[in-house]
């Protein structure tokens, strides 16, 4: 009855592309954005080369040659061996380093599992209220602050947007009231947005909402009636 859905985050180092301004400092430059087609966090850097400071050229006197007294000896040429050419170097993944720090997102309700029909059911999901996570990236720290915003899909045609996750009974602020009995499957889509901060300045993710999807099956019972007259 409970799915499991699970944030992937992927940190890389690859080259620039178009999807999001390049934050630059003096050493690098840097851009956090989403792809939203796989639900990553992408924290793209590039050391800073137009912000490097040039070596200063050393002009040196050239030293006289000696005079030779000796007869050089006879120049014999070594078989050229060609070398090895060098690997490619491979984009830098932290993705496995971060992972760890998801939260497990679940949709709770209750009562359950005897839920009646025009009884007020009271729903929450164990979804965190904020994601924060850092990392140094190119030896500069990176952090990322993201807070989701709540659509609850009831089942029955009724949906609610919330920036609240809900709690249970008795300081839960989410409930829905099924009218007629039946199984119903309630969903819940989390939309992460936010912000990420590199040298003490703050920029916007961009790239679009990272998109979470959960659902529940509720099964509403028929709710005892007495007639008096």
């Amino acid at each position: 009855m409970k799915r499991l859905i699970a944030l992937t985050i992927a940190l890389t180092v690859l080259p620039f592309n178009a999807m999001a301004a390049v934050q630059c400092s003096e050493k690098i430059c840097v851009k956090v954005f989403t792809d939203p087609k796989t639900g990553q966090i992408i924290i793209q850097a590039n050391q800073n080369r137009a912000g490097a400071t040039p070596k200063p050229v050393v002009h040196r006197t050239p030293n006289p040659h000696p005079t030779r007294t000796w007869s050089p000896r006879p120049y014999t040429p070594r078989p050229y061996t060609p070398r090895p050419k060098p690997k490619a170097i491979t984009a830098i993944s932290l993705s496995d380093q971060l992972t760890q720090l998801i939260p497990i997102r679940e949709i709770y309700y209750q009562p359950a599992p005897k839920t009646l029909a025009q009884v007020p059911v009271n729903l929450w999901t164990t979804t965190n209220p904020t994601f924060n996570t850092s990392v140094v990236i190119l030896g500069i720290p990176v952090s990322v602050f993201l807070t989701p915003t709540y659509m609850w899909d009831f089942g029955d045609g009724t949906t609610l947007s919330t920036v609240d996750r809900g709690a249970p009974y008795p300081n839960g602020q989410i409930f829905h009231t099924y009218k007629t009995n039946g199984t119903y499957t309630a969903s819940l889509t989390v939309s992460w947005t936010g912000s990420w901060m590199a040298d003490k300045l703050l920029y916007p993710v961009l790239g679009g909402a990272i998109v979470q999807k959960m659902q529940v099956s509720i099964l509403v019972l028929p709710a005892p009636t007495k007639y008096t007259h």
